[in-house]
């Protein structure tokens, strides 16, 4: 049965695993961290997800979501009405950030998959194509709809007592752009793709570490090898210092990424200052008769549980407060490990890295809310929302805290770690195991 060799992009333990298997996943067992994933899904059925996601896009950002009434005055607003209601306040920075999160990202990404399947599916392959799903993988993190559609719910919650809430034709095409978005993302075969698009010849020929029997519990490090963290294939390490890039996808890669301590530290020490006035400074005013009354991220959370609401008063509390402070002392944890040689815990640790980076884009919660609050309640001098100072703050710690783990690597957990003497490389999967 014909093997393939990689390397897990979270401990570089080199793994072995069958080629000829349609659907698995290939979990390190060092780690816990999935190395190898194949859905089998065909080609079309991106395609068709993304040209439904592509028909859905102009109504979702354009048409209302949903509409408030009260006292016989209503109000509306639409997705790309969220970002000018920030831009008119001068919080250009978080205008900035709801554009690329809930407007820009997303069309991208959707046409990515349109143009890469589009070329798959009738078997041409130029070699833009690499670049694009290179670029695809960059920017699914920052594509945040799905985080944009509980703002949405969590808005009407937060509203529902004060208004007469309709949801406007926007809301359902937005919510239909959602579900394609998160299909998209289960369905597409990337390493189906990667192999689609790679050019004969660019696949590095690796001897099987199952056999390796003198040195099992290998890294691609003390093999000489290095893997590129964008389409996982291994390449040669290079005889002199300095990045190379990757035959099959063009990136440049490192055997660790560069300055990722330093890097990541800066990032860190940004977000746990800038917390602080996040948290104690308002991050909106709300005026009411011509009143100010302004409202903090705590304030917030305690109306909802005041409110009865707690579900959601929990759910703001998680995203807001407890998320991004989790997030810093997770990442403190994680570098100090990597600057001490500690070899204490490291599977929970790089577990501990993993759930960083998955929770880190959903801080933008309150963003979201903020943005559809000041829009939807513009009721002139009886009530109307702004965006305060806190905004902005609370905006760059978040993505502060999604750059740093970013730029961590959490191969320099295990590079001090000497493999046990019974540590050895697990079977190749099974077909009964791959299904």
């Amino acid at each position: 049965m014909p093997t393939h060799t990689v390397a897990c992009p979270d401990c570089d333990l080199l793994l072995a695993f069958s080629a000829s298997l349609a659907r698995h996943t290939l979990r390190c067992p060092r780690c816990g961290g999935t190395v190898h994933r194949r859905v089998d899904t065909s080609v079309d059925t991106a395609l068709a997800f993304s040209i439904t996601g592509l028909l859905l896009y102009l109504p979702a950002m354009l048409f209302p979501l949903m509409t408030l009434e009260t006292l016989g005055m209503s109000d509306s607003g639409s997705v790309l009405d969220t970002l000018v209601g920030f831009y008119d306040n001068r919080y250009y920075f978080v205008a900035f950030i709801v554009l690329v999160s809930a407007v820009a990202f997303p069309l991208i990404l959707l046409s990515l998959v349109f143009t890469v399947t589009m070329f798959a599916r009738s078997g041409r392959y130029p070699a833009f194509l690499t670049r694009l799903l290179r670029l695809y993988v960059f920017l699914e993190e920052w594509a945040m709809i799905e985080i944009f559609l509980l703002g949405i719910m969590i808005t009407t919650m937060k509203m529902r007592h004060t208004a007469e809430i309709h949801f406007d034709p926007g809301f359902y095409c937005f919510l239909a752009l959602v579900l394609t978005t998160m299909a998209i993302a289960t369905v597409l075969d990337r390493e189906r793709l990667w192999a689609l698009l790679s050019r004969p010849g660019t696949a590095l020929s690796v001897p099987s570490p199952a056999a390796d029997a003198e040195s099992p519990g290998r890294t691609a490090l003390q093999t000489g090898l290095v893997l590129c963290q964008v389409c996982r294939q291994l390449e040669k390490r290079s005889p002199v210092a300095g990045p190379i890039h990757c035959r099959r996808c063009g990136a440049t890669i490192h055997d660790r990424k560069p300055d990722s301590i330093a890097h990541t530290w800066a990032l860190v020490l940004t977000s746990t200052l800038l917390l602080i006035p996040a948290n104690v400074l308002p991050i909106m005013q709300v005026e009411f008769l011509g009143v100010p009354e302004n409202s903090t991220i705590l304030d917030g959370i305690m109306y909802f549980f005041k409110d009865g609401s707690y579900l959601i008063g929990l759910i703001i509390l998680t995203a807001s407060v407890f998320v991004p402070v989790f997030k810093i002392i997770g990442l403190i944890i994680l570098l100090l490990t990597a600057q001490t040689s500690n070899t204490g815990y490291l599977r929970s640790k790089t577990m501990l890295y993993r759930f960083i980076t998955f929770i880190g884009r959903w801080s933008m919660l309150d963003i979201f809310v903020i943005a559809l609050l000041v829009v939807l309640v513009d009721f002139g001098f009886l009530t109307s929302i702004h965006a305060a100072p806190a905004a902005t703050y609370f905006c760059i710690v978040v993505t502060s805290t999604m750059l740093a783990a970013k730029t961590f690597d959490a191969r320099l957990l295990w590079d001090n770690r000497q493999p046990a003497a019974n540590e050895a490389i697990p079977p190749i999967p099974t077909a009964k195991e791959a299904s």
